[in-house]
């Protein structure tokens, strides 16, 4: 009976065991598509391109123009970064979802404000360039009808002189992806296009001179040089913007607006860097092309601040104009949430104040390092204790009505049997024939040795007599003191120290008799003490058990957790949960990434 009672309660559990691996499996791989690839799309479901405020000025035929700008892309080396699990490093991974997210949005015309190659100013061989802008193109695939334009970054072509600098990354730069300085008509603006890193090394031999920009002959084919011809073709009514992959100068204590992180952009340079223009460099920009609006990058973070520009016609009239640093591309520790940047234009109109004729407004992309913090650690964490929970052994088969005292007045769980009689927490007086219980075999007692008779004889049995075979003085005094209880050396007081109880109660038990099995405890101990004493007119005694070190520790993590079936089963576990997760996630991938 309490087998079948067993295999009753084990069942129910083995439901409850699939169910919960099943939901676990589920919540993976639901939880994993989102956080790889759900997150994107719904990162930009509030991004929209900003045709509200150019609409005012357009007819129900006219379409405005969309420039989507990217800084810091930050494309890794293939032949320096290797590939993961997943065969691609995390920043490429993460690239390439969102610029389809991004692509998306349709855009007319992409720039690329700088730094679009984590390394190219180390690159030395052109096979080796070569490799690398295709692994740009794989992440940045677009249809013939996007044009591409792009400005050179202190991490593309160096700034600065340097022993580890290629002297041949402008050189690749140009040839791979455009002029280092260019002027562009988009939607009847001009945008100018310059080379920020050569302009600060130009700078530096002009201050170092002690020249003014007046003073100053430019280089050939400079940055100063393009500048300086790039405004005399300028007409005064034309609207200009002004790209740049260095920030403009600026205060320190200057605000970056609302959207901005944390901290302002300072004034700092180092080894390959240098956090804005100088100065004079700044205001000899603002003279010279007189930009209705600049857009910057290098920070990482966003940026909005407002610079001053003297009137043209010299008088002492200065006008604002706004200087927007766009956000990274690609992850860094410095910000949580990359970003672009979205124009819209419509071609201005001379002498019209009905409204501007561009407009922008930033876009952010997942926060990673949140999603790994707020999702994917707590997910870990509970799917851990739930397979913990449910690989425990099953303790129900351990139950022993010997585990429950005469004091107690509890009845063992189990189920109810007519050939079973009921249970008794209060001893017998006497025994008057086998017809009584048989006393419990001293071997299976385990905490207590409360000498009792046990509910265990058959109700319906051959021996049922009522004819006393024994003195039920005879039968009390050998219960009081069992010979067969345990091995004891009369002169010393000392036990027997091995793992099994002798005697031949053990031989003598009846075959109609439940065999219970000892229980873990009993089978690791190796060594016992046992005192006898009486307390109230019952009889009790004290136990000191040690267990078995050795095969706790040899049973491979038998100690810390229980029993190796415990982690042999969590493992088994966890791996048919991740695996369908990491299935999923590279099915849906390689989708992504194809359409």
């Amino acid at each position: 009976m309490g087998l079948l009672h067993d295999r009753r309660s084990h069942a129910p559990r083995l439901r409850s065991r699939r169910i919960s691996i099943f939901a676990l499996r589920l919540f993976w791989i639901i939880s994993t598509i989102w956080c790889e690839f759900g997150v994107f799309f719904y990162s930009l479901v509030h991004c929209r391109w900003p045709d509200e405020v150019p609409q005012l000025q357009l007819t129900s035929t006219t379409k405005p123009t969309r420039v989507l700008l990217i800084v810091d892309a930050q494309v890794p080396n293939p032949a320096v970064v290797g590939s993961s699990w997943f065969g691609e490093d995390h920043v490429t991974s993460y690239l390439r979802k969102g610029w389809r997210v991004a692509y998306h949005l349709h855009p007319d015309v992409v720039i690329f404000l700088g730094d679009t190659l984590s390394s190219g100013r180390y690159v030395r061989s052109k096979e080796e360039y070569d490799s690398y802008y295709r692994r740009f193109e794989s992440i940045f695939r677009h249809s013939n009808e996007t044009a591409f334009y792009f400005i050179p970054g202190n991490t593309d072509i160096g700034l600065g002189h340097s022993s580890s600098f290629s002297k041949d990354a402008s050189q690749f730069f140009v040839e791979y992806f455009g002029p280092l300085n260019q002027a562009i008509t988009i939607a009847g603006h001009k945008f100018v296009l310059i080379d920020a890193p050569k302009l600060v090394e130009e700078d530096y031999h002009r201050h170092a001179r002690g020249q003014s920009f007046e003073e100053w002959t430019p280089l050939s084919g400079g940055p100063i040089a393009f500048l300086r011809s790039t405004a005399e073709t300028l007409d005064n009514t034309e609207s200009v913007v002004l790209l740049s992959h260095i920030p403009l100068s600026r205060p320190a204590s200057k605000s970056c607006g609302p959207l901005r992180e944390k901290g302002s952009i300072s004034a700092g340079a180092g080894r390959g860097y240098q956090n804005m223009l100088g100065k004079q460099t700044t205001e000899f920009l603002l003279e010279t092309l007189q930009p209705s609006i600049i857009f910057s990058g290098d920070n990482r973070d966003y940026c909005e601040v407002l610079h001053t520009i003297p009137s043209p016609d010299g008088l002492d009239i200065r006008a604002e104009v706004r200087e927007v640093t766009v956000k990274s591309f690609s992850p860094s520790r410095h910000i949580r949430w990359p970003g672009f940047q979205l124009i819209s234009l419509i071609p201005p109109v001379p002498e019209s104040s009905s409204g501007p004729a561009i407009a922008d407004t930033s876009c952010h992309l997942p926060d990673t390092v949140g999603i790994y913090k707020r999702i994917y650690l707590p997910s870990l964490v509970l799917t851990a204790i739930v397979l913990l929970y449910i690989n425990l052994p099953s303790r129900s088969h351990r139950r022993r009505l010997s585990s429950f005292s005469a004091a107690s007045g509890r009845r063992p769980s189990g189920p109810e049997s007519a050939t079973w009689p009921t249970w008794s927490s209060h001893p017998r007086s006497f025994l008057k024939s086998p017809t009584d219980p048989l006393p419990v075999n001293p071997s299976t007692k385990e905490f207590h040795c409360l000498i009792t008779s046990r509910s265990g004889t058959p109700q319906i049995s051959p021996l049922l007599s009522p004819i006393a075979l024994f003195s039920p003085q005879d039968e009390i005094e050998d219960l009081m003191n069992p010979a067969h209880s345990t091995n004891r050396d009369h002169e010393d007081n000392s036990w027997t120290a091995n793992g099994e109880d002798e005697g031949e109660y053990s031989d003598s038990v009846p075959a109609f008799l439940p065999q219970l099995r000892r229980s873990r405890l009993s089978r690791n101990r190796w060594w016992r003490w046992r005192s006898p004493f009486d307390l109230r007119g019952q009889r009790r005694c004290v136990t000191v058990r040690s267990p078995r070190w050795d095969n706790r520790f040899a049973s491979g993590g038998h100690f810390l957790f229980g029993t190796p079936e415990l982690l042999w089963g969590f493992a088994c576990d966890a791996v048919s949960i991740a695996l369908p997760a990491l299935l999923s996630r590279l099915v849906v991938g390689w989708i992504f990434s194809s359409v």
